[in-house]
C-alpha cells in the first residue's frame, strides 16, 4: 500500500500541468468527431442479443427444477413431485416459447428493413394533365427568370 502511495505521490510532483485546447480534447486521435456521439443505433442490432440473453437466463432457471427433480419437497410423493416439477417447467418454457413466437410474427427478429412500396395515387385527374401543368409552370419560371436575370423566381432562392 505504501508503494502504491509512493508512486502516486511521486508522479503528482513530477508531472506537468499545462493542460491546452487538444490535451482537453475529448478524443486524442487526431480526426475531428463528425457529431455529437448521441446519434440512435438501430434497435434490430439489439433485439438478437436480448433474445439470447433471455434464453440463456431459462437455461439457468430451468437448472434447479432438473437438480431437484429426483429429491421430493416435504409433503409429496415421488409422483406428484414429477408432475409438479414438470408442469412448472412446461409453462416456464411455454410462455418464452410463446414471447420467441410472437417476436416472429410481428417480425422483430427479420434482418432486412421492410420494402417500402410508393404510393399510387388514383385520381380524378389523368396524369398527362399534371405533366403539362407542371411544363407550364417550368416555361412561365423560364420566362420570368429571363425578363428578370437578377431576380429569382421562387422565392428564398
Amino acid at each position: 500500500m505504501l508503494f502504491v502511495g509512493v508512486g502516486y505521490l511521486v508522479s503528482r510532483l513530477l508531472q506537468s500541468q499545462k493542460p491546452n485546447e487538444q490535451k482537453l480534447a475529448p478524443y486524442e486521435c487526431g480526426e475531428e468527431s463528425q457529431d455529437s456521439g448521441q446519434s440512435v443505433f438501430n434497435f434490430r442490432f439489439q433485439f438478437p442479443a436480448l433474445i439470447f440473453l433471455l434464453f440463456e437466463v431459462e437455461i439457468v432457471l430451468l437448472s434447479p427444477i432438473l437438480l431437484a427433480q429426483n429429491h421430493p419437497g416435504a409433503g409429496f410423493t415421488q409422483d406428484t413431485w414429477f408432475f409438479q416439477i414438470k408442469l412448472i417447467a412446461l409453462v416456464f418454457v411455454g410462455l418464452l416459447g410463446l414471447g420467441f413466437v410472437l417476436a416472429l410474427a410481428l417480425g422483430y427478429l427479420d434482418w432486412d428493413k421492410p420494402e417500402m412500396k410508393p404510393v399510387v395515387f388514383e385520381g380524378p385527374i389523368p396524369d398527362w394533365a399534371y405533366e403539362q401543368a407542371n411544363l407550364t409552370f417550368e416555361r412561365s419560371q423560364i420566362a420570368v427568370q429571363e425578363s428578370n436575370p437578377g431576380i429569382s423566381p421562387v422565392p428564398g432562392t
